[in-house]
């Protein structure tokens, strides 16, 4: 070992014999100031001499007293107990949602020529024209089908020609048949012509059947004519999209030159006339929330909605979050309450009126809530059974009336019986 090790060693041996010379020094001092106690205590007969239990008891309570008594006057000020309204309500983020909107996607497919609208554009259901998709093609297509239908009426009059003309075939034929039989009667034919002759009629009355078919065919064809340019006109009306609902374009989802579908949509359109706060509340609360009953309280940046009904109560809850959707309606919402923005809702679950202190008034003493008044300067608990909580008050169900003063500063250095100083008399003083 070192020398300086050494050194450190002897000198802490030096401070342990100093501590225990201290310690011995102050056992001697404190037997010799009992000593004279014991000998006046020793010279009192058996019943002079106080019951043990009775001095320590009496001891105590004088202590106490006197602890009571020694603290200087603790500084409060008062607040009444007042009645007021008390909510329960439950703090959740929600979102704006429009009520009406519609995702546009093109009836005909093929490539986009014209989209005449862009985002933040204003909309008229059913006059503003959104895009177009080939406009072209579709056009001839309505010329084919027109052509078509041409050639059909075409061919119903070549029919009715044909029948005309084969009718007057017949009349003919059966006139020469007519003549033919007075003829044979007098024998100046042969009985085959006028065999041939009926075959002929017969022909023609054949012919004339087969026309009228015919013609029944060419009406055929030429309604189904009709309808394919029908249905040509439609799909070129149909190329140009208007807009479904009136309301404004959130977004523009393809350009000209790109492929449409039905089913993709092209753009999206929303009604801002017509919005709903959407909010997801825990499963707990489910059967807390009613429909038409429970109330929303709503702030979208600076502007404030109040009593909001429930207008939608999803009727399942959300297996993956354990939440349920919860809508209210707003008809004509202020400027600031547009879909998409963030919403500051609280769900009131309960709505009541009872007794109310600062909430800062309440504290525990031995386990228990109490709050303190002031009785002749000198404070007093009241043990207290408490309930809701809002904006800086609780509610006070029982041990406490209306009207009674309570602390609501300084109460943290407070305990029953302690003096006190009013903080508002001092103030009259000073003002005196």
């Amino acid at each position: 070992m070192t020398v300086s090790n050494w050194r450190n060693i002897l000198g802490l041996v030096m401070v342990g014999l100093l501590l225990v010379a201290a310690g011995v020094a102050a056992v001697s001092w404190g037997w010799n100031e009992r000593g004279p106690a014991r000998q006046s205590e020793g010279q009192l007969t058996a019943g002079q001499r106080p019951a043990r239990g009775a001095t320590e008891a009496s001891g105590a309570g004088q202590a106490t007293a006197s602890m009571l008594e020694d603290r200087p006057p603790v500084p409060v000020m008062l607040t009444q107990a007042t009645r007021r309204v008390f909510e329960e309500k439950l703090k959740i983020s929600g979102t704006v949602l429009a009520k009406r909107f519609a995702l546009v996607s093109a009836r005909i497919p093929g490539t986009l020529d014209q989209v005449f609208v862009d985002a933040g554009d204003v909309v008229e259901a059913g006059k503003t024209k959104l895009f177009q998709t080939d406009a072209l093609k579709l056009q001839q297509a309505v010329a084919i089908a027109q052509q078509q239908v041409a050639v059909a009426e075409c061919a119903l009059k070549e029919k009715y020609a044909l029948l005309e003309k084969t009718r007057v075939a017949r009349d003919q034929a059966f006139a020469d048949l007519e003549r033919y039989r007075q003829l044979r009667q007098q024998n100046a034919i042969a009985q085959q012509v006028v065999e041939h002759q009926q075959a002929q009629c017969r022909q023609l009355e054949a012919d004339i059947r087969h026309i009228e078919t015919l013609i029944d065919l060419a009406k055929a064809q030429l309604e189904q004519a009709r309808l394919n340019l029908r249905i040509a006109e439609k799909d070129l009306a149909d190329s140009l999209v208007v807009a479904p609902i009136s309301g404004r374009v959130s977004l523009r989802l393809k350009e000209p030159g790109e492929m449409a579908g039905a089913g993709t949509p092209v753009l999206r359109i929303e009604d801002g006339s017509l919005v709903e706060i959407s909010v997801f509340v825990p499963a707990e609360y489910y059967d807390r929330v009613e429909e038409g009953k429970t109330k929303l309280r709503v702030r979208v940046g600076q502007t404030l909605l109040r009593d909001l009904a429930v207008t939608y109560k999803s009727p399942t809850v959300e297996p993956r979050l354990r939440t349920f959707q919860v809508k209210a309606l707003v008809e004509s919402p202020p400027p600031e309450v547009v879909p998409g923005a963030l919403a500051q809702v609280e769900v009131i679950l309960q709505v009541r009126t009872g007794i109310g202190v600062p909430t800062q008034a309440v504290v525990q003493r031995s386990g228990a809530d109490v709050v303190f008044t002031v009785h002749e300067y000198r404070a007093r608990a009241l043990p207290v059974q408490l309930g809701l909580e809002m904006d800086g008050w609780r509610e006070v169900l029982s041990g406490l009336d209306e009207g009674t003063p309570i602390v609501s500063m300084g109460q943290s250095m407070l305990d029953d019986g302690v003096r006190v100083r009013l903080l508002e008399e001092k103030v009259e003083q000073k003002k005196q």
